[in-house]
């Protein structure tokens, strides 16, 4: 018998309210907590693959080699992995269906928040939401890092199955085993966490793949071998004999449900005994930092001064990667009020930096404010300079070419041409720089200017 939403309120969502008032509930979520129809979500990114003759050269999508009950890939011999994992992270990033649920989420005051998903999706709606939390994530070889207590305060996001912003992504069979050889071997989860997980009462599973083995096998290490509630809602008609013994197997009570549903009465119930969290001060504004990698420092240190200003940042794992296509850097910039363009000698070499300049000023109607580190941008030799750089490497990429022979080369061309259009738009870039008003954040100016960049920010909102 389906149970009722009355049913479901007076039997189980009061204990639930209870636990997490406690910190004794953790919740855990995969991809199925969106309903994408007839086809997984594996299955429409495999889909879309296909389509893309840049990157279906990089999996082998003969059926055989594609597993989809698995969820895992496999690479071409001469594939390389950091231009699918882009790829993935790019479409994972599109998957806005996930935005809303994740913003309830965000406002249900859980301690700890177990993800199955490798994107930082639910990171930024953390941030967007101007929330206090903490984040990480169980990397695929190397020892995790320890994280601190989770608690209602400051909860814990953790993606159990890694993060593409640090190219730690489980998607073949090699990468699995070297995975799950570290989280049932020597590199154990955080010791913060296991606790969590021993304290727990409830468990609340959302969209999780029980059929998959491996997922079983991390299944048993989070909920432990002591008896406790373990709800997981699936979609309705979902139920199987697979299912039926992973209840069993796992002590499992599956609440055959729409997981938006339940999650959606979830956090009616919560408004209702006003355990909602709200964010804190409201941010001003929020802007996108543009800056060569070699600047992380130094764009880092402006966007912690900014969010003193209630200023919010795009930055790092949010920034765009080098071959990142243009419309989605306007798609990303789209929810910000201003991009703010370091400029340095290296920001002005790197033909990705430059692209989100001219992006900016022709294709969008945002507000740009250049701040620059040196004044390389001033020096009438610096493109003569940048000249020198990119012949040093197209001629690296030539002979790349070279050695690959009859291998697959679409990678190279497209670099290749990367830093051609570059190099021809640099000049009409400069140009811009040299009449726009720009503010110095040189060491001996930044103390000074810093609080005009606030201000531009601000003003033009």
């Amino acid at each position: 018998m389906e149970p009722t939403v009355t049913n479901i309120r007076s039997a189980i969502f009061q204990d639930i309210l209870s636990d997490i008032e406690n910190e004794s509930c953790v919740l855990i979520i995969g991809p199925d907590l969106v309903d994408f129809g007839e086809k997984s979500f594996f299955e429409i990114l495999c889909d879309e693959l296909q389509k893309d003759a840049q990157y279906s050269q990089l999996i082998d999508l003969t059926p055989q080699y594609v597993f989809l009950h698995e969820e895992l890939l496999q690479l071409k011999p001469a594939a390389r992995e950091t231009t699918l994992l882009r790829y993935m992270e790019r479409f994972y990033q599109r998957q806005s269906q996930y935005d809303e649920p994740f913003r309830k989420i965000s406002q249900i005051p859980f301690h700890l928040v177990v993800s199955f998903l490798p994107d930082t999706r639910l990171k930024k709606i953390y941030k967007e939401q101007n929330l206090d939390f903490q984040y990480s994530h169980y990397p695929r070889e190397e020892s995790p890092a320890p994280v601190d207590k989770p608690t209602k305060k400051a909860p814990l996001l953790y993606n159990i199955l890694g993060d593409f912003s640090e190219g730690d992504v489980i998607i073949t069979f090699d990468h699995l085993f070297l995975y799950l050889s570290g989280i049932m071997g020597k590199r154990e989860l955080p010791h913060a966490i296991q606790e969590a997980f021993k304290k727990a009462r409830t468990f609340l599973f959302l969209g999780v793949h029980f059929e998959r083995w491996y997922v079983q096998l991390i299944l048993r290490i989070i909920t432990t071998k002591e008896k406790k509630e373990k709800y997981s809602i699936l979609k309705k008609g979902s139920g199987s004999e697979v299912y039926t013994f992973m209840a069993r197997r796992l002590e499992l009570d599956f609440l055959e449900i729409e997981p938006i549903d339940f999650l959606n009465q979830l956090h009616e119930a919560c408004g209702a005994n006003n355990m909602l969290k709200s964010g804190n001060k409201a941010i001003a504004a929020k802007v996108f930092i543009s800056y060569s990698h070699v600047d992380k420092l130094m764009a880092s240190k402006i966007g912690k001064g900014l969010k003193q200003k209630n200023i919010d940042v795009v930055i790092d794992e949010e920034a765009m990667p080098a071959g990142q296509k243009i419309d989605e850097f306007i798609d990303t910039i789209r929810h910000v009020d201003g991009v703010l363009a370091i400029i340095s000698r290296d920001s002005l070499l790197s033909p990705w930096v430059t692209k989100e300049i001219i992006t900016t000023w022709q294709k969008t109607d945002k507000y740009l404010l250049p701040c620059y580190l040196d004044e390389s941008f001033l020096e009438k030799d610096f493109v003569d300079v940048a000249g020198k750089y990119v012949d040093e490497k197209i001629a690296a990429i030539n002979e790349g070419i070279t050695q690959r022979g009859r291998g697959s080369t679409d990678d190279l061309f497209t670099e290749r041409n990367r830093w051609i259009e570059y190099f021809n738009s640099l000049p009409f870039v400069l140009n811009e720089l040299n009449r726009r008003k720009c503010i110095s954040l040189k060491n001996e100016d930044f103390e000074l200017n810093f609080s005009k960049v606030a201000d531009n920010i601000l003003n033009n909102k």
